[in-house]
Order: C-alpha cells, then sequence, then structure tokens
C-alpha cells in the first residue's frame, strides 16, 4: 500500500471528525453545553491517534524502502526484511514508541535516515502547534494538576488572557477567539487543518 492511502486514511478521519463537529452545532441536535464538550473532546481525541497512526506507519515505511508519494527514495541507516521488522528494530526493548514528543520523533528520523526527509522537515515546520495539541489531548486524557499547568498554557497562548472560570479542554476547543493564532477560527478546526497540512508533508 503507497504512502498516499495512509494520508487518504488519515484525511476520511478527518472529514468524519468535521461530520460530528457539524452535527454538533446544529440547532436541532439537542445538545447540552456538556454534551458537546465531552464530543470535542473526543474528536480531538479521534483525530489526534489517527495523526499518531499516520506518523508511525509512514516511518515504518520510509525504513522499509518505501518512497515518498513524489517518487523520492529515502535513504535509511537500517536494512529491515519487512515492516515488521522494522518496527521491532526501532522498537528494541522499549515497551512502545512515542510518536507524540516532535523533538524524540526528528532524533529518531535523524538516527534512522539518511540527510533531510519528509519527517524531519514536516515535524520541524510543525513544531509549534504539535506541542501545543500534545498539552491538549495530555489534558483531555489524563485531567489532572500537572496537565491543567500545561494545558493553561495553551489557553494563555490561544485565547491572550486566562478566562475567569477554568474551561474544559472541549470548551476551548470550541471557541473562537478574536487575536492569537487561530484568530476568527475555531480552535478545533484550527488544529485539523493544522494536522492535516503536517500528514500531507508527511508522505513528501
Amino acid at each position: 500500500m503507497p504512502v498516499i492511502d495512509d494520508l487518504n486514511e488519515f484525511k476520511a478521519a478527518i472529514a468524519q471528525a468535521a461530520s460530528l463537529r457539524t452535527k454538533a452545532n446544529q440547532a436541532t441536535s439537542n445538545m447540552t453545553a456538556d454534551e458537546r464538550s465531552l464530543l470535542y473532546e473526543a474528536i480531538f481525541l479521534r483525530i489526534y491517534r489517527a495523526y499518531e497512526n499516520l506518523l508511525e506507519n509512514i516511518f515504518i515505511r520510509y525504513l522499509s524502502g518505501e518512497t515518498t508519494h513524489s517518487g523520492t527514495q529515502i535513504t535509511t541507516y537500517l536494512r529491515p526484511k519487512d515492516k515488521l521488522h522494522a518496527r521491532a528494530m526501532i522498537t528494541s526493548s522499549q515497551p512502545y514508541l512515542d510518536w507524540t514528543a516532535p523533538l524524540t520523533v526528528i532524533k529518531r528520523a535523524e538516527t534512522y535516515i539518511d540527510g533531510e526527509n519528509p519527517i524531519k522537515i514536516a515535524i520541524s515546520s510543525s513544531m509549534t502547534h504539535l506541542i501545543s495539541a500534545k498539552k491538549i489531548r495530555n489534558h483531555i486524557a489524563h485531567n489532572s494538576s500537572e496537565s491543567m499547568v500545561d494545558f493553561n498554557k495553551v489557553v494563555i497562548e490561544f485565547l491572550h488572557t486566562m478566562p475567569i472560570a477554568q474551561p474544559t479542554s472541549g470548551e476551548f476547543l470550541s471557541r473562537i477567539p478574536t487575536k492569537g493564532p487561530s484568530k476568527n477560527k475555531e480552535i478545533l478546526t484550527f488544529y485539523m487543518e493544522h494536522l492535516e497540512s503536517t500528514a500531507t508533508a508527511l508522505v513528501g
């Protein structure tokens, strides 16, 4: 399966998320504010998970000798037998591979792939929104006092002030700020668009 198929699968997840968001905002949805907030959090986790899966799949494909979408051959330092072998080689004794930390992914790319490559380029150019997306993802998943500290830094970055009432992740994602990175655009939409842009860059 070529890398473009992985991208199309990711785009299908984005389209499904956009459809759910639209339904949640229809007057006929009869959703409470809390229900809508929970749905926004679920949508964000869904697209973030899809991004993680895409990144891992593309990375493994490049290590296994597959080309970018444009046909560029990636030079790697490994010679795996197949994709399963490639994944086993980079996992080594680790219980799992972390694809949420941009700097970790860049270091992994530098370790196993020779020279400039779509992984390093895409992650490096998307660093800011990937770091903030991870903080939102962690707060939705853990809702701890530690995750709230990082989450609130993202809130202030986007809203330029901290609301009087602590917003949930879902409430924050549904906001349309008048300033900041997501000026005049819903924050969930901002992340959907930026993750899709990163995904497109990954496949070269």
